[in-house]
């Protein structure tokens, strides 16, 4: 899927460093899929009927593995978001972002810091903070090279889309706390940026990726 290598080199760009893993070569099929899954028990596995990440630590490296659903991948190859993006397509192009997001933080923080971090439960809420920030700004840049503009109700539906959408409740009430609060603090992060001049933007987007959760939080709870 061209479009999956394109997103890469975006994110790739706009975090400053290369991950060093071809993530296409990554995506695996149902099969694989439904082995990993029996395997996630004792790996960290993000569970969702259009798309999955799985990884873990295998002899000091790290394991990486995306599934798409068909209807992910037909929606975007038949609906280009390149091309056009509106609600018909813009879940499948969120769905992938996040994935792509997941994996992309994954390598970091583990070049960064080894398995220590990847494997803290409280790195998947990290995540899930991280990929709600990315979808907001790649939907933004995707918007805006679309509309060769960005009026406020274009910020509403970008705004709308990748972060208050899924501010909803869950019955699980861990996932309830990790998806929610993900989505609040990536509300809180996205308005401190957007607050900066632009030329400042880039370099504080970098800083906070590298703080692990617990810093990010002090910088989220600063009143300036």
């Amino acid at each position: 899927m061209a479009l999956l290598g394109d997103l890469q080199r975006v994110f790739e760009t706009t975090y400053g460093r290369e991950i060093g893993i071809d993530l296409e070569a990554c995506v695996v099929g149902p099969r694989r899929c439904a082995e990993l899954v029996i395997r996630s028990q004792t790996c960290h596995a993000e569970m969702s009927d259009l798309a999955r990440f799985f990884f873990y630590v295998e002899d000091a490296n790290l394991r990486l593995a995306l599934f798409f659903d068909d209807r992910v991948i037909s929606t975007l190859e038949d609906r280009d978001p390149r091309s056009c993006l509106s609600e018909d397509n813009v879940l499948p192009f969120l769905v992938l972002t996040e994935e792509l997001s997941h994996a992309i933080h994954t390598t970091y923080a583990f070049s960064e810091s080894g398995s220590s971090r990847v494997i803290d439960p409280d790195f998947l809420t990290e995540l899930e903070m991280l990929a709600r920030i990315d979808a907001y700004l790649l939907l933004r840049l995707f918007v805006r090279g679309l509309t060769h503009s960005y009026t406020a109700t274009d910020r509403e539906w970008v705004r709308h889309q990748a972060v208050t959408r899924w501010e909803v409740a869950y019955e699980d009430g861990d996932l309830d706390a990790r998806y929610r609060g993900a989505a609040r603090h990536a509300a809180r992060f996205i308005d401190r940026l957007e607050a900066l001049p632009q030329d400042r933007r880039l370099d504080a987007l970098r800083a906070f990726r590298r703080l692990p959760l617990g810093a990010k939080r002090v910088v989220l709870e600063r009143r300036n």
